[in-house]
């Protein structure tokens, strides 16, 4: 009777114990395949980020390239004197027959996006440096620039006045000349206006009475 009873005690529990191991064998293979799922997932998103990473670097290639191409662009434009846009018309030299000053008229615009400073200007062989730079802000369209030109025994020799319209030009600016420029109605003179940056820009005007 014993014997049965341990019999029976003992197949209980090997009943209960083999539940228990297929029930956690179970589980076992649920969280091995979720692990296994996950290292998949894990392994595809480390082949994109190891494709993004490579696109990168790729992309800051270029970029390096584009910025080393751009700065070479700026460096042959600033030696082909195309850094600014300074357009210069002259409008007139009017009151040569005076004898004492003649006006020279002249209108300038800058269509770039930042102020050019005008230092001077030259008049055939006259040339004149301004006390301060006369201001072109950036978009200026049609700005008038008026030098009144001093005259002595027939020629051009300085500058007894400077003023604008549109521009920005300084109180009390006057100019230091060198040289002279014979005046006479009816001949054509070259010019240039000068920038403290070293531009130049040509005009050529016909002196009137």
């Amino acid at each position: 009777m014993v014997f049965l009873v341990l019999a029976a005690v003992f197949g209980t529990l090997w009943f209960i114990t083999n539940q228990n191991y297929t029930t956690l064998l179970a589980s076992y293979n649920t969280l091995k395949a979720q692990y296994d799922n996950l290292q998949t997932q894990c392994n595809t998103l480390q082949a994109e980020l190891n494709n993004l990473q490579s696109q990168y670097s790729s992309c800051e290639t270029q970029l390096n390239n584009l910025q080393a191409q751009n700065t070479q662009l700026k460096q042959e434009l600033q030696g082909c004197g195309l850094t600014t846009t300074l357009q210069v018309q002259a409008v007139g030299l009017t009151g040569v027959h005076s004898g004492t000053s003649a006006t020279l008229a002249l209108i300038v615009s800058n269509p770039s996006s930042s102020s050019i400073a005008i230092n001077g200007f030259t008049l055939g062989s006259l040339s004149c440096v301004f006390s301060s730079p006369v201001q072109v802000p950036a978009g200026t369209q049609g700005g008038e620039l008026v030098i009144r030109l001093a005259m002595s025994n027939g020629a051009f020799d300085g500058v007894s006045d400077i003023y604008g319209n549109g521009i920005i030009v300084p109180g009390g600016i006057a100019a230091s000349c060198i040289g002279s420029q014979t005046a006479a109605v009816g001949i054509q003179y070259s010019g240039y206006l000068t920038t403290v940056s070293g531009q130049t820009y040509p005009f050529t005007v016909t002196a009137s009475s």
